[in-house]
């Protein structure tokens, strides 16, 4: 190991050296990044499942919206002619007409 008391950047790249090592350690394999290729696929296959996935929800919200509007139509419709013959039979009820 490089003398930290050197004064040079040698001991800081062997220490960072070091440090990326026993990361790389950590995560389950042997310090190299040897075996992440077929992790990675795997990733990059899940996330085009979920961009289409998302795409076909966004499709999913537009017809939905344009159902709700056609509905509230409809339902508006059925609403003000529900008045106007409930509004005739009290004016015919009530001798008005």
């Amino acid at each position: 190991m490089v003398d930290p008391n050197s004064g040079d950047d040698a001991f800081l790249k062997a220490r960072l050296n070091q440090l990326v090592s026993e990361a790389l350690k950590t995560g389950g394999s042997d310090g190299t990044s040897g075996g992440m290729e077929p992790r990675v696929a795997k990733l990059e296959a899940a996330v085009e499942h979920i961009q289409k996935d998302a795409s076909d929800i966004k499709v999913d919200l537009r017809t939905l919206r344009d159902n709700a509007r056609t509905d509230f139509r409809i339902l508006f419709g059925a609403i003000i002619a529900v008045a106007l013959g409930l509004a005739g039979l009290m004016a015919r009820g009530f001798h008005w007409l």
